[in-house]
């Protein structure tokens, strides 16, 4: 199977934690995915804003980070577990990473390498794209 490659531009936590989700469901069943963080999708993965928590938020993560019947892993930790469970890539978007004068420093441990758009439609090629 070639898999799903997902665009992940928005920095809103549910959709964050939804590509997460869907990762984390592709990669325990073996199913190749590449995730491209670009824009805000890419910001999120920040070091500082993992650390402060400060992520945008609407109703459905406002009730998920209140709830008491438990917690749920947020989408870091979700991403870091799906990439050791099954064929699970991220790449971080080069333009985003100049625009900002970021490095790979600045963010989370979970990125395979930088790429740009043209690198990423060529690795994605022959897989279904999602855009979050």
């Amino acid at each position: 199977m070639p898999g799903y490659a997902i665009v992940l531009a928005s920095g809103k936590l549910e959709r964050l934690q939804a590509v997460a989700n869907i990762a984390s469901v592709a990669g325990a069943s073996d199913i190749p995915i590449e995730v491209f963080a670009t824009m805000d999708g890419l910001e999120a993965f920040d070091v500082e804003t993992i650390e402060s928590g400060d992520f945008e938020m609407g109703a459905v993560a406002e009730a998920m980070m209140a709830s008491e019947k438990g917690t749920m892993p947020l989408f870091y930790e979700s991403m870091g577990q799906a990439k050791e469970i099954g064929p699970v890539s991220m790449y971080a978007c080069e333009l985003s990473m100049d625009l900002l004068d970021k490095e790979m420093d600045d963010y989370a441990d979970l990125f395979d390498d930088v790429l740009g758009v043209s690198g990423f439609l060529t690795m994605a090629e022959d897989k279904q794209v999602m855009f979050v």
